[in-house]
């Protein structure tokens, strides 16, 4: 069985729109997936849909308090469970910042389709670029590239991803990205996998027997085999062996990666917050440098205050990443017995609560609740 949906995106002419099909026991963020390939989109934000009068989308348990609706889990709800009919209509939003609209249309249940993987149908032109700042933002850009000699032209041209074309589309390109991502985007339980044989998994203990009987060279060969296996464990031999030259290296380059987020060099910023959290968490996996990944958390509030000041409002989610940043960091200072940590980033802790009087959503407050609760204050 398979659902043929059509999917366009509001509030834009010509329709940006395509048809595509996929197996109706997918969860809903399995469904978002396959959306993303399926319209251009890279997947840099947040999502919901709005089902039947019901909010589906990935809750937030450090923030669950704050949610004056329920929002039911993506992974969890499977579509076939809230859209039983055709012709059921349902919106998914992408980017609470540029708010994408996209009206979705069950338009067909095809009880002889046996293939449960996900297929482009047809479609038309490419969905708008990230960040460009929602509908008004898109129709702008367009009006900026089509104009001779406009002064925003060639800012527009150094910020366009290199090739876009708003009228291109692709069905074989979109079904290769789909191909590709096959395995994630059908139903788990529909996944052919070897029966009888559980995964295979590197213990330990088998890694220490395996060890002992290597002689040298082979130490030295598998060794060299992990350097050139992954950028992760040439970084990760590097810190072992290079030390204090090598953490201090990786921390310029994750501080440059979570700076690039916010305020690149040229452009605007994609503002993509998990790339800059991954780029954080990376840093303190590889060194297992607390106080220089206290100082990387630091960065990231202090670059997403900046932000804001720079541009305005962003969301509310943006300003609860914000605030359960700056918590984890006041966690940090608290457990420091010494005190030393509160003495290095008294200073800055204050400015960022300082510098955010004035910015909506409550961020201010909040972060002035968060601030109180340093022990030695």
């Amino acid at each position: 069985m398979a659902y043929v949906c059509r999917i366009e995106l509001n509030g834009i002419g010509p329709k940006i729109w395509r048809e595509f099909q996929f197996h109706p026991d997918v969860t809903f963020h399995q469904l978002h997936k396959i959306i993303q390939s399926v319209m251009g989109w890279e997947n840099y934000h947040l999502y919901e849909y709005h089902v039947n009068g019901q909010v589906i989308g990935l809750p937030d348990p450090t923030f669950a308090d704050l949610e004056d609706r329920e929002v039911l889990n993506a992974r969890r709800e499977v579509v076939k469970k809230h859209v039983q009919k055709e012709h059921t209509v349902f919106t998914y939003v992408y980017d609470f910042g540029d708010d994408w609209q996209h009206t979705v249309t069950l338009i067909k249940i095809d009880s002889s389709t046996s293939d449960p993987a996900p297929i482009c149908l047809d479609g038309a032109r490419n969905c708008p670029q990230e960040d460009v700042g929602g509908v008004w933002g898109h129709e702008h850009m367009k009006e900026v590239l089509l104009t001779p000699n406009h002064p925003e032209r060639e800012h527009f041209f150094d910020w366009v991803k290199e090739g876009y074309d708003p009228e291109h589309f692709s069905c074989k390109e979109v079904n290769q990205e789909l191909q590709r991502q096959k395995d994630k985007l059908i139903p788990k339980s529909l996944i052919n996998r070897p029966e009888g044989k559980k995964p295979v998994k590197l213990t330990k203990s088998v890694l220490n027997k395996h060890l002992k009987q290597l002689s040298n060279d082979q130490l030295i060969d598998l060794v060299k085999a992990c350097y050139g296996a992954s950028k992760d464990m040439e970084k990760f031999l590097a810190i072992r062996i290079l030390g204090d030259e090598a953490v201090e290296s990786l921390f310029r380059e994750s501080r440059k990666k979570i700076e690039k987020e916010f305020f690149p060099e040229r452009g605007f910023g994609k503002l993509r917050l998990q790339e800059a959290k991954n780029a954080i968490l990376e840093f303190e996996r590889l060194t297992g440098n607390a106080r220089y990944a206290l100082e990387l958390r630091l960065i990231y509030v202090e670059n997403g205050v900046d932000f804001t000041l720079s541009y305005g409002d962003i969301d509310e989610r943006f300003y609860y990443s914000m605030a359960s940043m700056y918590a984890d960091i006041i966690d940090q200072v608290n457990e420091d017995e010494t005190a030393e940590l509160f003495d290095e980033y008294e200073e800055r802790l204050e400015a960022v609560v300082f510098k955010t009087e004035g910015i909506g959503w409550g961020f201010h407050d909040n972060l002035a609740e968060i601030h109180a609760q340093i022990r030695w204050i």
